[in-house]
């Protein structure tokens, strides 16, 4: 048979977990844990294929799994993004699609991290998971492998293949960069943050929303990038996690906090989940000359500028956007101090993106820039250039 190869990176989470004797889950040490069920899913899709009765997936000639990581994915760290990403680079010319198993706790991390690293790939990459351990009673494991499968093989769409990094989960399909885990039990527990627009939904067949389509393809230049000698010079890996501060804002919130920060934890870019519109604890000076006002965080704010140190600010608000050109704190913060307004990105995307720039050696100026706009779709909103 000639047709679709599929890769399986398996990296463990509840999709890959078992349980013991008191229902307690573990991770399994079982290195190809979907073996049998892969085998399963491909003849059944080539079985239907061959049929007619579903026209359309590519007829699959193999799924290869192979185990990158075997953790929980509340462990994963940045090192973890690099691996699979390598693993991608490496199988690239072997494989036309790559779905990746993975945790649901930072799913929404990784996908991110795939996006902006991955810049153009030609090829689906699916993320999926699963809410209930594979074997488990009520899993929805082998629905949500089937659809990522499905999804990288499939065909019939106006455009010559899908591509670029997907999340694939329940009744979902949404773009990598935009992905939010919004519930701990439902089967549809990721939507796509802020948007009212999904890639697809898929059920017995994948019914696209081709607005949505478009810009993601859009994103990901249309997938120009179909061999690894030529991915492989747009690939950038470092990812700079460990000098990031994301904190939350509360009424009183010490200025100290940022300058200890970069002191004694050698952070380089912030993340503040402040108020409103994006509406952080500065004050006009003059304001403050008269006594009724106290300028919390001016001094943070002051010393952050004046050490090229980048600000992020988002909202408190689960669905909020951070524009920060609506009221007289967030306006004076973006005018007098560079703060730089999240818009309507997820803490996920803002995150990975921030490590992500600090990783290329971006200057200040520069993450400035690149965080105002959309790179992969992080941003939905109208785009400012600051």
């Amino acid at each position: 048979m000639s047709g679709h190869r599929i890769l399986l990176i398996t990296t463990g989470g509840t999709i890959a977990q078992t349980h013991d004797e008191a229902g307690v889950t573990t991770q399994n040490k079982d290195s190809q844990p979907f073996a049998e069920m892969v085998d399963s899913i491909k003849d059944n899709l080539n079985e239907k294929a061959a049929r007619g009765l579903d026209p359309e997936i590519h007829e699959i000639e193999c799924v290869s799994i192979r185990q990158v990581l075997n953790k929980d994915s509340s462990n994963v760290v940045s090192d973890d993004w690099k691996n699979i990403i390598n693993t991608i680079v490496e199988e690239y010319d072997n494989y036309e699609g790559f779905v990746i198993t993975h945790g649901t706790n930072t799913l929404g991390y990784t996908s991110a991290a795939l996006s902006f690293a991955l810049e153009a790939v030609g090829k689906p990459v699916i993320l999926t998971g699963s809410q209930v351990s594979f074997g488990y009673p009520g899993s929805d494991a082998p629905m949500n492998l089937e659809n990522s499968i499905r999804v990288a093989a499939y065909k019939k769409n106006k455009h010559k293949r899908l591509c670029g990094v997907m999340v694939v989960f329940g009744s979902m399909i949404i773009t990598g960069v935009r992905v939010k885990k919004t519930n701990e039990f439902n089967y549809d527990s990721f939507e796509a943050f802020n948007s009212p627009h999904t890639i697809a939904r898929i059920g017995n067949t994948i019914r696209f929303n081709n607005i949505a389509l478009d810009a993601h393809f859009e994103k990901f230049e249309n997938g120009r990038l179909s061999r690894q000698r030529d991915l492989k010079p747009h690939v950038k890996l470092e990812f700079k996690t460990e000098c990031i501060a994301s904190l939350t804002e509360f009424p009183g919130t010490s200025p100290d906090i940022f300058e200890a920060l970069v002191k004694h934890a050698n952070v380089k870019g912030f993340i503040l989940r402040s108020f409103g519109a994006g509406d952080p604890n500065v004050l006009d000076l003059e304001k403050i000359k008269d006594g009724t006002y106290h300028a919390n965080l001016n001094k943070a704010f002051q010393y952050l500028m004046d050490k090229e140190i980048p600000i992020i600010i988002t909202t408190q608000a689960p669905t909020g956007k951070a524009s920060m050109d609506i009221n007289d704190p967030g306006r004076y913060a973006v005018e007098k101090f560079n703060a730089i307004p999240a818009h309507d990105m997820s803490i996920e995307s803002m995150t990975v993106k921030l490590a992500w720039l600090l990783g290329q050696g971006c200057s200040y100026d520069e993450i400035r820039k690149q965080m105002s706009i959309s790179l992969r779709g992080e941003i939905a909103i109208p785009e400012k250039s600051i």
